[in-house]
């Protein structure tokens, strides 16, 4: 099968947030299986370091965009055997910009609205000069909603394109891309006229767009799958889901278990696996030293790794830790970055307690791993969370998660592994903390118990990439049906 992926986002090569993840991981995993060919297309944004990853340019094209000619570059490299193409054309994701989503949404809309027409585009003249057929295109989330709608709409009689099926994965239902119609008539494209979405009063949201036009959906956990088909959790967009909801699914995201390894990696003091777990122990002094803590084995730390934002609950987590900081012994450790107003609560907290909390606001990967590596407990009291790779990381380096049941931390964390709590809540998050702390302080054999049971379960990418692939060939079924 011939399956090409659009994104706004692939890692290692550009990432904000997990969708990153999901397209720099699971292609390859794809390609491990065998028989499929996979290739990428993403923005080329100013922000990329193409000389690290050796990206180069290959070609060139006209395009005709904005009442205007614009030239298309796209550049090239190859990661974990997967062809990575990066498109852009003035003056969209320039090679002096150093941003990767603009603040103004609307301008975001005009610039992929731009990659999904040009990125569609080069999909033809890569299929015609390597000589071959894409079967399906998988896009992901609003970015790339558009492409959809332009396959539907515009390229419908187009030899190449109009037999690949459409995928539309949603990772994050609360960004959905506005204001569409004022680029589509800028670009001289026709306006989006489906009656379900008139209906609806969606036309002009990129989101709602992509649901629509697509061949079938997914999203990146079966609970959240859920969840978004409901009125709190679909943002305005659970109607024309539930009119979709025979086309849904919901597939758990995976991580790179080779990538995160307690046992060969080089960013952690001390490896160690499942049958070494007391060796852990030197990784949480370490820590601790590291991060100016005391160094004590016997405190129970805990940490976060998170952006400072609401979906991540910070606005219950931070009164509760201080509850918890003050009438108990613990310490506490966060690595993110995000909100102002956040990041200013969490610096009071950290001044509020020295010695018991510490925090970095900043991105950074190799501390993120030693957090995991030295962390006895992580939390993610998070509002939402379509999947979340956080707490399967953390199970993975033995760090039991403290999260709350929805989305894909209720499909990941179950009490063998970890521990949960319901309504979004303050006081819900501080009983379940303490029922943590308890087990640590008060029961270590259940807690070692607890810690192999997580380091266990199996996240790998393979399991999920081969119900991607029944996924992908039931959505080919489909377009060819009824195409």
């Amino acid at each position: 099968m011939n399956i090409v992926f659009m994104a706004a986002e692939c890692a290692p090569f550009v990432k904000v947030g997990g969708l990153a993840d999901v397209v720099g991981t699971l292609p390859p995993a794809l390609h491990r299986l065998g028989g499929h060919t996979v290739k990428i297309i993403v923005p080329h944004y100013g922000a990329i370091d193409d000389a690290r990853f050796n990206i180069n340019r290959v070609t060139t094209f006209k395009m005709a965009w904005n009442q205007a000619t614009t030239r298309v570059e796209v550049s090239h490299t190859s990661h974990e055997e997967i062809d990575i193409y990066f498109v852009r054309g003035w003056p969209f994701f320039s090679a002096d910009e150093n941003f990767i989503y603009n603040f103004d949404e609307g301008i975001n809309v005009g610039r992929y609205l731009f990659f999904c027409a040009a990125g569609l585009e080069w999909i033809k003249r890569l299929a015609k000069k390597e000589g071959w057929l894409p079967d399906l295109i998988h896009l992901h989330d609003w970015h790339t909603g558009l492409a959809a709608y332009l396959l539907g709409q515009v390229y419908i009689t187009n030899k190449i394109l109009r037999g690949a099926a459409t995928l539309f994965s949603i990772h994050n239902m609360m960004y959905q891309g506005w204001g569409v119609e004022w680029h589509l008539i800028r670009a001289g494209l026709p306006l989006v006229d489906l009656p379900l979405l008139r209906v609806m009063g969606k036309t002009d949201n990129a989101l709602a767009i992509g649901i629509a036009y697509s061949t079938m959906l997914s999203t990146v956990s079966p609970t959240y799958a859920e969840e978004i088909s409901t009125m709190e959790g679909g943002y305005g967009l659970d109607g024309l889901l539930h009119a979709r909801t025979l086309r849904m699914t919901g597939i758990l995201n995976g991580i790179d278990v080779e990538r995160w390894n307690p046992a060969t990696s080089k960013a952690i003091p001390v490896r160690y696996n499942v049958k070494t777990l007391d060796k852990r122990l030197g990784d949480k002094l370490a820590l601790q030293a590291e991060l100016n803590l005391p160094e004590d084995g016997e405190i129970p730390l805990v940490a976060t790794v998170t952006r400072l934002v609401d979906q991540k609950g910070i606005d219950i987590m931070i009164p509760a830790l201080r509850h918890i900081l003050l009438n108990r012994q613990m310490q506490f450790v966060v690595l993110g970055s995000g909100m102002p107003h956040y990041e200013d609560a969490m610096r009071q907290l950290e001044a509020e307690f020295p010695g018991k909390a510490a925090a970095r606001y900043t991105f950074n990967e190799p501390l993120s791993e030693r957090i995991y590596a030295g962390s006895d407990m992580f939390l993610m009291p998070s509002l939402f969370e379509p999947c979340g790779i956080g707490q399967m990381i953390a199970m993975h380096y033995g760090s039991l998660p403290v999260v709350r049941r929805v989305g894909g931390l209720a499909d990941t964390v179950d009490p063998q592994t970890g521990f949960l709590f319901g309504p979004y809540d303050m006081w819900a998050l501080v009983g379940v903390m303490n029922e943590a702390l308890d087990r640590y302080q008060h029961d270590q054999p259940k807690w070692q118990t607890m810690q192999k049971a997580a380091m266990r379960r199996d996240f790998a990418w393979e399991s999920s990439a081969r119900r991607y692939l029944d996924l992908y060939q039931d959505c080919v079924e489909v377009h060819r049906a009824y195409a």
